[in-house]
């Protein structure tokens, strides 16, 4: 029996926890369209959203400032949130931009981009469109040419996606910042390395969670934003939450037995009133042990499944403290 130990969190517990200013980054996919609702938000939806974050003097900003604040520790002010829409969807244009655009909002579209078209009847924006954005306040961004399912492919394959991407809307746009998001949130350390020695400076995955400064650059979160789990109560308290930030992250795994993980780690918060929760009928059961350490064991794993670990946390005040990770089964490994 193999256990493989993985230490994701090498700071010291007193440096961790010395800036704890964190980020929200939304992500959106299409607008208006019933027919997947679990990926789709309403107009009235975006535009309460939006009409929220103007009204209490949220900062919402270029990514280019994310990436100063990861890369450069800049000084980011508080109430930060940055607007991610992935894939291309022509919904977006139809039905949000003209938001933004009225209300001078940034914002990134990460775009796949095998699948622009000019086709009336296609669900995708055609160039035209796509440069329209780039010049009302939107950033154009990898996410890949034809969104496939990268650990499904060879590394020299990944690679050669992000290329052809990067080609594309250098050539129609004129210029890309080296930020990318993985098609379904997925990616691998090897992944993340190739993204590294290709430039990228950050890479989005899809697990709920606000950002801070300690964060896994090439693996950040992002809040998913439908009309399932879109309504503006819900909205409030994502974009006011703050991260959670752990110290010493272990993440204990049998190669042998794929069916369940074991994570442990400290905060700075109350042991005890930190709740934990998994999906995909995962089974989680959480431990305190010296009254310090948070002992997940998650058990009832199954194979080519994404799971999506959630830890909350809320202070006397009411404020909510959040820490996400994905965590994708294969039929020969877990990868987080």
């Amino acid at each position: 029996m193999k256990i493989t130990i993985f230490l994701l969190t090498l700071l010291f517990f007193n440096t961790i926890f010395a800036n704890q200013k964190s980020v929200i980054v939304l992500m959106y996919h299409r607008f208006e369209d019933q027919r997947f609702p679990s990926t789709s938000i309403s107009v009235k939806n975006f535009h309460e959203q939006i009409k929220y974050l103007k009204e209490n003097k949220f900062n919402i900003l270029p990514i280019s400032d994310l990436v100063l604040f990861l890369n450069e520790n800049y000084d980011i002010p508080e109430k930060s949130v940055f607007i991610t829409i992935d894939d291309g969807y022509k919904s977006f244009y139809e039905h949000a931009f003209p938001i933004l655009k009225e209300q001078k909002v940034p914002f990134s579209l990460f775009l796949s981009t095998k699948f622009v078209s000019n086709q009336e009847k296609s669900d995708f924006m055609n160039w035209k469109m796509i440069e329209e954005l780039s010049k009302n306040k939107g950033e154009i961004l990898n996410h890949t040419d034809s969104h496939p399912k990268l650990l499904e492919l060879q590394i020299h394959e990944v690679q050669k996606e992000f290329k052809l991407a990067e080609k594309k809307i250098k050539s129609k746009i004129g210029r890309l910042q080296k930020v990318v998001s993985y098609p379904y949130g997925e990616s691998t350390p090897q992944i993340q390395k190739l993204l590294k020695k290709m430039g990228y400076n950050i890479g989005f995955s899809q697990h709920s969670s606000p950002i801070h400064i300690n964060e896994n650059k090439l693996a950040l979160p992002r809040f998913a934003i439908n009309d399932e789990f879109g309504d503006i109560k819900r909205f409030i308290q994502i974009v006011n939450s703050k991260a959670l930030i752990l110290s010493d992250l272990k993440v204990l795994k049998d190669d042998l037995n794929l069916k369940e993980l074991e994570i442990s780690f400290s905060t700075n918060k109350i042991e005890n009133k930190i709740n934990c929760y998994i999906n995909n009928n995962a089974i989680l059961k959480k431990r305190i042990i010296d009254e310090k350490i948070v002992n997940l064991m998650i058990t009832n794993l199954k194979k080519n499944q994404r799971y999506r670990l959630n830890c909350t946390y809320f202070d006397e005040q009411r404020a909510l403290f959040w820490y996400g990770m994905m965590i994708k089964t294969t039929q020969q490994s877990i990868i987080f």
